[in-house]
């Protein structure tokens, strides 16, 4: 049988492939635009999808949620105090404002550090939590003048890793590590996180809290009137700056930190009073028996001061002397011939320690692949005083701690531990009337600058305790602070500073805040962003946009088989 034969004019008109062409970009667009969409009304509301198992969500601490001690605390003083804050605003004609928490790097960079993501994902349940919480994003890499508003001096520098809590003019720079309890010195292996406990006291510092004082001797020569970038650092890491005569003068009841710079003159004590008959030296010996600090500035010039360096050898620091020609006591004058930024070398370039606590006040200027370089003009050295005992810390490879050497006391119940932060580079020199009369060596190092600290455990609750510390931080060149420094870009003295004046002050909360959470925990839960129905809304979102594309290609196969 002859088979039928079809012309091209018999056969069915088939489907255009322009059509199908379109119509699989339509929905691909479609679907792209869902999943922009989506995503946009996910992060805008913090709605996240729990992977935990259902028995982790049962533990009374998880990593990203906040207890209830955290939502406690701050809704007790912050709210009323931002009310306030709004109030006058609105009775002087001006818009509300909010607490911002501002990150320094972009979120997706925040989310893919494990670190990060523990204090990202506070600020937003803090966000969540409080109407009137922000959290929002610079990026500080990209666009360093982003954070302009919230440095000390025009030579700060605001990490990536920093995060800023601001209402108003008060803010508050907080370090990364700041959020963590670490097994080491070196900051390597955080053991618990504290965010919460960080953020309730930052929020509180810059809404209710007034700023503690710092204040400046006046009444032992010191050039007051010199100091005005050391003092907007000082303003800067949170303080009001008061002036004081500390031989009239009480201490005010929230002062945190005194700073005596370049003293001429001895302070009163050990039984040589002054007109008033006041003791200088037990006033200080009292404010830091409170856990606050002290911040001394001497160099190369400064006068033999007998009792202020008899109480310093309390703290374990000493200022190191050799005898001139004449036999009388000459105060080192430190010269680097390679590490120096001047023609003759007496502007030494200072040595990070790396390990320790003075580590930690530059952890994050360490960070970077080149380190700002810290300047001590006109130095002279510090040493350690013969009470301290040189004690040496072995290095851990499972951790990465360093090996470190730290001097310690230890007497009727009083522990104390000195720390390097910069020390003299390798091939300095200790100069007495422009003659070399010591050489630096491993086991001789001229010390540049000091940290002191005094360790109290003060029991919180059943369950945690916090080490309320007292500091004594010395440098040996009072230029370190000079304005011409401090204000240069160029070097990293105003960071150093910086930090060294927020490792020294912590924020004190109102009240006691059991916050710790243990890094061994399982950390995967989010269910504090999660809305009411968070499965039903997944399927709604995943399954049903793909139910129909199937049908729709479905549809669109059968239509094209059968025509």
């Amino acid at each position: 049988m002859k088979q039928q034969e079809y012309t091209t004019q018999d056969m069915p008109p088939r489907p255009s492939r322009r059509f199908g062409w379109a119509l699989t970009a339509l929905v691909l667009v479609a679907t792209l635009a869902l999943n922009v969409a989506a995503g946009l009304l996910f992060d805008r509301n913090r709605w996240f999808v729990d992977n935990t198992v259902t028995e982790l969500l049962t533990l009374p601490h998880t990593m990203y949620t906040l207890t209830d001690e955290a939502r406690g605390v701050v809704e007790k003083y912050g709210e009323p105090a931002m009310r306030e804050i709004n109030q006058k605003r609105e009775a002087e004609g001006k818009p509300a404002i909010k607490t911002e928490i501002i990150f320094c790097a972009d979120r997706d960079k925040l989310e893919g550090n494990t670190l990060m993501r523990y204090i990202l994902y506070t600020a937003l349940a803090l966000q969540k939590e409080f109407d009137w919480i922000e959290v929002s994003y610079l990026n500080v890499e990209k666009n360093p003048t982003s954070a302009q508003a919230y440095k000390a001096t025009t030579a700060t520098h605001i990490y990536p890793s920093d995060v800023i809590v601001a209402c108003g003019s008060e803010y508050r720079v907080q370090k990364s590590t700041g959020f963590f309890a670490y097994d080491d010195a070196a900051q390597t292996k955080p053991w618990s996180y504290n965010g919460e406990k960080t953020f309730a006291a930052a929020i509180l510092a810059v809404t209710c809290a007034e700023s503690p004082i710092a204040c400046l001797t006046t009444n032992h020569g010191e050039p007051v009137e010199n100091c005005q970038a050391l003092m907007d650092v000082i303003r800067g890491a949170g303080y009001k700056v008061q002036l004081i005569d500390l031989e009239k003068d009480e201490i005010p009841e929230d002062c945190r930190l005194i700073v005596t710079y370049d003293p001429q003159r001895d302070f009163y004590g050990y039984g040589n009073y002054g007109a008033t008959g006041e003791s200088e030296i037990d006033k200080l010996d009292a404010f830091l028996d409170g856990a606050y600090s002290f911040l001394l500035f001497v160099d190369h010039e400064t006068p033999v001061l007998p009792n202020l360096e008899e109480y310093m050898q309390e703290w374990g620091v000493t200022v190191r002397r050799g005898t001139d020609a004449d036999g009388d006591k000459q105060n080192y004058h430190i010269r680097d011939t390679v590490e120096h930024m001047d023609s003759e070398g007496y502007t030494p370039v200072g040595s990070y320690a790396t390990a320790g606590l003075g580590a930690t006040v530059t952890a994050d200027m360490r960070k970077v692949s080149y380190p700002a370089r810290v300047l001590f003009p006109n130095a002279t050295a510090l040493g350690m005083s013969d009470s301290y005992t040189l004690t040496y810390q072995e290095p851990d490879d499972t951790t990465g701690k360093q090996a470190y050497q730290y001097g310690h006391y230890y007497r009727n119940g009083v522990i104390r531990n000195l720390f390097d932060v910069f020390t003299a580079g390798q091939n300095a020199v200790a100069e007495i009337d422009g003659t070399s009369y010591e050489v630096t060596t491993k086991e001789n190092v001229f010390k540049l600058m000091t940290m002191a600290s005094e360790n109290r455990t003060v029991q919180e609750s059943n369950y945690s305790a916090i080490n309320d510390a007292s500091y004594v931080c010395v440098c040996a060149s009072t230029e370190f602070a000079s304005d011409e420094v401090l204000t240069s870009a160029a070097y990293g003295n105003a960071d150093v500073l910086s930090s060294a004046l927020r490792s020294m002050g912590g924020e004190i909360l109102p009240v006691d805040v059991d916050l710790f959470k243990w890094m061994d925990e399982p950390v995967v839960s989010n269910e504090s962003f999660l809305p009411a129905h968070p499965v039903a809304l997944t399927v709604c979102l995943t399954v049903i946009p793909s139910a129909l594309i199937a049908a729709l290609g479905v549809v669109v196969t059968v239509r094209r088989k059968h025509r």
